[in-house]
């Protein structure tokens, strides 16, 4: 089966539960840093270079670059950049409110200046606050109230890149891929970059793989064969491992027999786990990761799902909000 079948209108897919995991993992993998200090790395690091929380965010990007590509496709800019901002600017604005609860409860310096000037610097993902004086004082890493947002601007940024490749007609040409997708190793091979664009680089490399995939749907195989030749190649570098990973994520998301999530909590269960993990780690700084990590994700899922049926599904088309 081709993924362009497996894209075909109506057919079912397992995208919500595959998101639903890599949120998971990011929440497990936080829990060694949160659980003993900052610099303390998960086992997968030592491993791979890479944390499970890293891969799953790139992995988070792959999959972006393959949805947000045939959005663009068929969107007007005032249409794609709506849809944009409805999923996910009203669950960003609650969950910094939730936050500021949280830190504020746990003894956090805060008045309705710094409140505001943490609300507007977030909800702007231009330049993200993520220490509070005095929040979440007695955990391991005091002061940091909502890590994962970082990843938010990067995101928008490859929207906006997505959108440009996308309308000047990239997609559509194999020397329009090879363009984008030489740019985007072009940067991420660079030494020596701004600590922004050194984060962003490896990131794009990611979602434009996914911008690939989308391109190549016709012709790109949902086949454990080409998951394994993929795979094979993993080692050698982050695009390699991105893209043999990302086949894995497509297997599973199309391939595989689908019983469809009729939610999707994985960006309330993304911005959510740390705070709540925080919150845990304040009131019981004993626990170890792996505690931490199966409470946390525990203690983040009614976050997650109040989330989606109270902020983020009102906020969607009716078509998408019951897939």
């Amino acid at each position: 089966m081709m993924l362009a079948h497996a894209f075909a209108p109506g057919r079912a897919n397992n995208l919500h539960a595959v998101r639903l995991g890599l949120a998971g993992a990011v929440i497990a993998s936080h829990a060694w840093p949160l659980a003993h200090g900052a610099g303390t790395s998960e086992p997968l690091a030592a491993l791979t270079s890479h944390s499970l929380g890293g891969w799953a965010v790139g992995l988070f990007f792959f999959l972006s670059g393959l949805l947000i590509t045939g959005s663009a496709a068929r969107s007007t800019a005032t249409a794609f950049w709506t849809a944009r901002a409805r999923r996910i600017l009203p669950g960003l604005a609650v969950a910094l409110l939730v936050t500021l609860g949280l830190a504020a409860l746990s003894g956090a310096d805060l008045t309705p200046l710094l409140a505001v000037t943490y609300f507007v610097r977030g909800i702007t993902l231009i330049s993200l606050e993520h220490n509070l004086s005095n929040a979440f004082a007695n955990a391991p890493m005091p002061g940091v109230v909502n890590g994962p947002l970082w990843s938010l601007f990067h995101e928008v940024a490859a929207y906006a890149l997505c959108w440009g490749a996308v309308k000047l007609g990239l997609m559509r040409s194999a020397w329009g891929m090879a363009v984008l997708m030489g740019a985007a190793l072009l940067v991420w091979a660079l030494p020596g970059l701004p600590a922004r664009a050194a984060t962003f680089a490896p990131l794009f490399v990611a979602f434009a793989l996914g911008m690939l995939a989308h391109a190549a749907r016709a012709r790109l195989p949902l086949s454990p064969v080409v998951t394994l030749a993929l795979l094979v190649l993993a080692p050698l570098a982050w695009p390699f491992a991105i893209a043999g990973l990302g086949h894995v994520a497509l297997m599973l998301a199309f391939a595989l027999p689908a019983r469809p999530l009729s939610r999707d909590l994985s960006f309330g269960l993304y911005i959510y786990g740390w705070p709540v993990a925080q919150w845990l780690m304040h009131h019981s700084p004993g626990l170890g990761a792996p505690q931490l990590a199966v409470l946390s994700l525990l203690a983040t899922l009614p976050f997650a799902a109040i989330s989606w049926m109270l902020v983020e599904a009102p906020m969607l088309p009716r078509r998408m909000a019951k897939v």
